[in-house]
């Protein structure tokens, strides 16, 4: 299969299909011979952020694989001598990339990673960006969410439905609200990754009944990210700008967007719906359920 390969790391391109045995294979092609140590394949965590040593502040760039295993590969050099290309088995380990990141670019980008070990430079590391290409089943964690402040009861009734047509799913909750008590009611989404999180408001209540729907967003791409372990803001920024993120021009605080990017949902985030009371004086009372999206 042929897709764009976004290069952060200079000299290097990669590629990938899929075998007549279900395994997805990774070329990946080098201007000049790469001397490493071991590949690994594994689900990769791109985690970047911002972190203080109580005088100044630096950005941090971190990949890491969850389960690394060595990865069967090959090697082959072309006439020139120089230019190198190595082939690298996933072993099965292809899923969906999901991802988050908030304005100041703190967040996570999980997906199928190799891991070049090069011993006295930077590591190379190349992710497999590819959106849900199977429709996401929702599982909640309780169908009935309850808060209750002086005579006022709120209750979201939480059950999931299948939407017409392509076997997607959607969460539906019934709102009710009834009696004095709360300000208001509110009934939220909340998406988290390592380093960002983002609520979604599904709507709000003060008295009567509701109801309110939530599917996960979806994006399409698919590529591969090439980058060594050292990652260099502007650069990353550039990348997030290329995959539809809304960015602000540089300040002297560096690049940041206009509003928390959403790589897309998927398997490797974590959500938890949250029914919220708000009270008249202070305070809120608060009932939530871990959700979650599977194959």
């Amino acid at each position: 299969m042929s897709v764009p390969s976004y290069n952060i790391a200079d000299g290097f391109e990669a590629s990938y299909g899929v075998s007549p045995d279900g395994n997805t294979i990774v070329v990946v092609r080098c201007h000049k011979p790469l001397k490493f140590r071991e590949i690994y394949v594994g689900t990769g965590s791109l985690a970047f952020r911002w972190v203080s040593n109580g005088k100044s502040r630096s950005w941090q760039f971190t990949p890491s694989l969850v389960d690394p295993t060595p990865a069967p590969h090959s090697e082959t050099l072309a006439d020139d001598g120089v230019t190198q290309t190595i082939t690298v088995n996933l072993c099965g380990k292809a899923f969906p990339a999901s991802g988050l990141v908030d304005v100041n670019v703190d967040g996570e980008i999980v997906a199928p990673a190799i891991h070049f070990d090069v011993p006295h430079a930077y590591d190379l590391w190349v992710l497999l960006l590819r959106s849900p290409w199977f429709p996401l089943k929702i599982a909640v964690e309780k169908s009935s969410l309850n808060i209750a402040h002086n005579l006022a009861q709120a209750t979201a009734q939480v059950d999931t439905v299948d939407v017409i047509g392509g076997g997607e799913q959607m969460l539906r909750g019934d709102l009710s609200v009834h009696g004095e008590g709360f300000q208001r009611v509110r009934l939220t989404m909340h998406r988290s990754t390592a380093n960002s999180s983002l609520e979604e408001q599904l709507g709000e209540v003060i008295n009567g009944m509701q109801t309110f729907t939530w599917k996960p967003a979806i994006s399409s791409f698919n590529l591969m990210l090439v980058t060594t372990s050292y990652g260099h803001l502007g650069a990353f920024v550039d990348f997030l700008k290329y995959m539809g993120a809304a960015i602000v021009p540089s300040s002297f605080f560096g690049p940041s967007l206009q509003s928390p990017f959403l790589l897309s949902d998927g398997l490797n985030m974590t959500y938890r719906l949250k029914l919220t009371g708000d009270k008249h004086i202070i305070g809120h009372e608060k009932d939530e359920a871990a959700v979650t999206l599977r194959p």
